[in-house]
């Protein structure tokens, strides 16, 4: 995959020489970095989070299947309309 970066000058120059002495493209060089980067456990612990809590209406009384064939049609709709077809009647 091909980016842009904006990097600091002198640290862009630096990696460079860096990536010559070590006989790697710039490339090779910062994903080298990146990877070591990402391998690292973090030392800090994630902070926590608290999630708010609605509540919810009455249980759906519709059986699994009658929802999954109303996901269906809903699905089948979709594909239809990009398609510029209409749907059918059902």
């Amino acid at each position: 995959m091909q980016t842009t970066l904006r990097i600091d000058d002198q640290l862009y120059r630096e990696a460079k020489a860096e990536a010559a002495r070590a006989g790697v493209s710039l490339t090779r060089f910062l994903e080298e970095g990146l990877r070591l980067r990402l391998e690292r456990k973090p030392t800090v612990p994630p902070a926590s989070h608290s999630f708010r809590v609605y509540a919810g209406g009455p249980p759906d009384a519709r059986s699994w299947a009658e929802i999954r064939r109303k996901a269906d049609e809903a699905e089948e709709a979709h594909d239809l309309a990009k398609l510029g077809v209409t749907a059918r009647p059902t």
